[in-house]
């Protein structure tokens, strides 16, 4: 197809472009950047934009660079999912053995987090991508 045409070694248009070989535009550098400032000021960001524009690319990017020694970055691509499905999943992530009530996935969650960030000395980094599918 056209991969042969321009002679790719790979469909440089899909959601599996490794990270490390997404084309750095202006936007991307700069999407990056932000991101970068919310990791040291530990903040809270949303990214919005129309459909296509490498927003998920951007986060699968960042949370690849991200120094393990120091983040554990829990990635979430799926965003349709109950608030007990989300904890769970949650807790997956952060290396825990999910509980059955709300509640005390709730509480395990960030006695999980805390952990890691007083005694291990590393700063989870939790992204939601397409959060915009969830429920209110």
């Amino acid at each position: 197809m056209f991969t042969q045409f321009f002679n790719l070694k790979f469909n440089p248009f899909t959601k599996e472009v490794p990270a490390d070989k997404l084309f750095p535009s202006h936007n991307l550098v700069e999407l990056t950047s932000r991101l970068i400032y919310l990791q040291k000021a530990r903040g809270i960001g949303l990214i919005i934009g129309e459909a296509g524009t490498g927003k998920s690319s951007a986060l699968r990017k960042y949370a690849q660079s991200l120094n393990p020694a120091l983040f554990e970055a829990c990635y979430f691509p799926l965003s349709t999912v109950t608030v007990q499905e989300f904890y769970r999943g949650l807790a997956l992530e952060l290396g825990e053995e999910p509980k059955h009530k709300k509640v005390d996935l709730f509480h395990q969650i960030q006695s999980a987090i805390r952990s890691m960030y007083y005694e291990r000395r590393i700063t989870p980094v939790i992204i939601l991508d397409e959060i915009h599918m969830a429920s209110n």
